[in-house]
């Protein structure tokens, strides 16, 4: 159940606190109260936007990988960006040989899981994320390391990782970023607040009981500023 001061995200109705990669509402589908990835569109690896944004915070989703012959760092894939800079591994790890660096309840290019838990694909999997957000001085630099606490399907993977500077050259932040993307990333220097992207990763991959609960008084609804 979502805790009472928690803001509702996706609880399979609308998608009304998501917005695409330039803002507008998503062309992704709700099929059986779950948003579903749509493969094969031209801006691939971009993705949904959460419109509430948050420096520190708890966050739970749930999500499920499709089946796939593919393996290794070619299996089904997308992700959670948080702050649109820090990647939470979303593959197919399960009985899946492959770098631990690279597996599900890894945090892309900083740290990989303590175990390897994944489930089955066409099973649903959870991750409940406790995440301080770096501090940063008045010019928007981060200087004090933030920090990730996951568990993934009710089982520690990471515990206290500490973030500072997004490390990925496919931060969606900085990476194929369009006006609403860059106000993000001023709002982000100015108030130490972000969102989640969803990643589309080019699969077909499902999420459901998607809730966030700020754990300060930073929070707010982002809404572009027009010219």
């Amino acid at each position: 159940a979502i805790p009472s001061d928690a803001v509702r995200i996706f609880d399979g109705g609308t998608m009304d606190m998501l917005a695409a990669q330039d803002g507008g509402p998503s062309n992704w589908i709700v099929e059986d109260r779950a948003i579903v990835v749509q493969p094969g569109q031209q801006e691939r690896q971009q993705g949904l936007w959460t419109k509430l944004h948050f420096r520190d915070a708890q966050i739970h989703v749930e999500f499920s990988l499709p089946k796939s012959e593919a393996r290794g760092t070619k299996a089904t894939n997308s992700g959670l960006y948080f702050h649109g800079l820090f990647e939470l591994q979303i593959i197919d790890s399960f009985e899946n040989p492959m770098d631990p660096a690279e597996m599900l309840g890894g945090i892309y290019k900083f740290n990989p899981p303590m175990v390897n838990v994944a489930r089955p694909t066409d099973t649903w999997q959870s991750y409940d994320i406790l995440f301080q957000a770096p501090r940063r001085n008045k010019r928007g630099k981060p200087i004090t390391p933030g920090s990730m606490t996951v568990f993934l399907n009710g089982v520690l993977v990471q515990w206290n990782t500490p973030i500072l500077e997004h490390k990925s050259e496919y931060a969606p932040l900085y990476f194929r970023t369009t006006r609403y993307t860059e106000g993000i990333r001023k709002s982000l220097l100015k108030t130490e607040t972000g969102p989640v992207q969803i990643q589309d990763h080019d699969h077909p991959v499902r999420f459901r009981n998607f809730w966030i609960r700020p754990l300060d008084d930073k929070a707010f609804h982002y809404t572009p500023k027009k010219k």
